[in-house]
């Protein structure tokens, strides 16, 4: 069995429909976490996952869906649907290896709220905005953020880095919730591709074999939402952003708060952490274990948020990195 916590994957939202958590590995049923909304238990067959919340959605008391089948939200094999008017993930049958598990119960969730969201994104100086890219907040921020103390890499993910890098704090205020959207950085050539010459992030939905299709934004588009699909110990559960350039004003509106340099704020985590004085000078895999290691205790991330509530918050810790006129708002 795992925590319900670490089962976390994701959350993801069509326009017109529920917001979903998904719990990968969970199976809920009769007896096990699961309340089937009727006694039969019945099964909707040859569904996808997206098919399975539509009838949940529809259906009078239903709260959460436990589906069978190779299929995720971002593959859609079809699959059994059940229906269930409760759950209580402690109690659902959890497989240890989670992510290569067929089953997977899906909550409705909350969404954020519209007005005063507070959104971060670890980008190269040389950008700056939010248009036509991701961002997260404190917990999905962080969850990211935490495959990023390797070394830059401009033809992988030149996202990737907090030592190269800095992170923009900005207040966001949208009208609606839509479907989210992967936004790679220029010259990204890892799972995901975005040309280096093209001048401006790519974003991309997922295909029906989970391939990349470019997506074509409106200027009635609604920014993206979905629940991080990294993992973050103690803290999994937070929020995914997409932005479309072209709603902007429309949708949605930004205003940028701080910009500080990722060595900083991953400087000032491992100095709170007590040093980490096993690993090198670099913010790698070792520092970053170290700090999690220190900052999280008993699955509890409150010191983890607290440092970087504080370095956002103190210009002298973590002074603001200037924008100047070659700065890039694609």
């Amino acid at each position: 069995m795992v925590s319900s916590a670490s089962a976390f994957a994701f959350l993801s939202l069509a326009e017109g429909s529920s917001l979903y958590s998904a719990h990968q590995g969970s199976h809920c049923y009769a007896g096990h976490g699961g309340v089937p909304l009727d006694d039969a238990d019945t099964v909707i067959q040859n569904v996808t996952t997206r098919e399975c919340e539509a009838v949940c959605d529809s259906t009078t008391n239903c709260i959460a869906v436990t589906t069978h089948s190779a299929s995720s939200r971002h593959n859609t094999v079809p699959g059994d649907c059940y229906l269930r008017s409760d759950i209580d993930l402690e109690k659902c049958d959890t497989e240890s290896q989670w992510w290569r598990s067929k089953w997977s119960t899906n909550r409705k969730e909350e969404p954020p709220p519209l007005k005063r969201n507070l959104a971060y994104h670890l980008f190269e100086s040389k950008y700056t905005g939010l248009e036509n890219k991701n961002a997260g907040d404190f917990k999905g921020d962080a969850s990211f953020i935490f495959s990023c103390f390797t070394e830059f890499n401009a033809t992988n993910n030149p996202e990737a880095s907090m030592d190269h890098n800095i992170i923009e704090m900005t207040e966001v205020n949208v009208t609606g919730w839509g479907m989210y959207e992967k936004c790679n950085a220029p010259g990204a050539d890892n799972r995901h591709h975005c040309p280096a010459d093209g001048g401006d992030y790519c974003c991309t939905i997922d295909g029906p074999h989970g391939e990349d299709i470019r997506t074509n934004h409106t200027t009635t588009q609604l920014p993206g939402l979905e629940f991080s699909t990294h993992k973050l110990r103690g803290g999994s559960g937070g929020f995914w952003y997409s932005f479309p350039r072209e709603s902007q004003g429309v949708t949605w509106n930004q205003k940028l708060l701080r910009r500080i340099a990722g060595k900083c704020l991953g400087d000032a985590w491992r100095t709170d952490a007590g040093g980490c004085d096993s690993c090198g000078e670099a913010l790698d895999s070792c520092v970053a274990k170290c700090i999690q290691n220190a900052l999280i205790v008993d699955n509890n991330i409150t010191l983890l948020e607290a440092t970087w509530d504080r370095v956002f918050a103190d210009p002298n810790e973590c002074p603001d990195v200037p924008t100047t006129s070659s700065v890039i708002s694609v």
